[in-house]
């Protein structure tokens, strides 16, 4: 019975805290960022290619380049390695920034 008695108060506790509507415990999911906030991926700024970001995503990876699309604060921005940033830009026709 003492144990019976212990389970329903542990269950209640789990749903009491499951049900709960204290903020501390939501955790939403970011939707975006700062440009600078992606680790190793590096911007390829829209205003610097003449293509919308889809077709220019689709070149890149036509030419075994990994990019991504990503949502930050400043709007849709296409993504791609440090590594792999010159190589895009040249793919793109666009002048490499620092050279």
């Amino acid at each position: 019975m003492f144990g019976a008695v212990i389970a329903a108060l542990i269950f209640m506790a789990i749903l009491k805290w499951a049900f709960s509507s204290n903020q501390k415990m939501i955790v939403l999911p970011v939707s975006a960022g700062k440009k600078d906030q992606y680790g190793l991926l590096i911007p390829i700024d829209s205003a610097q290619i003449k293509l919308d970001i889809a077709s220019a995503q689709k070149i890149l990876a036509d030419s075994k380049i990994r990019a991504t699309v990503t949502e930050t604060y400043d709007g849709e921005q296409l993504m791609v390695f440090e590594k792999d940033y010159q190589k895009a830009m040249r793919v793109l026709g666009q002048p490499i920034e620092g050279s």
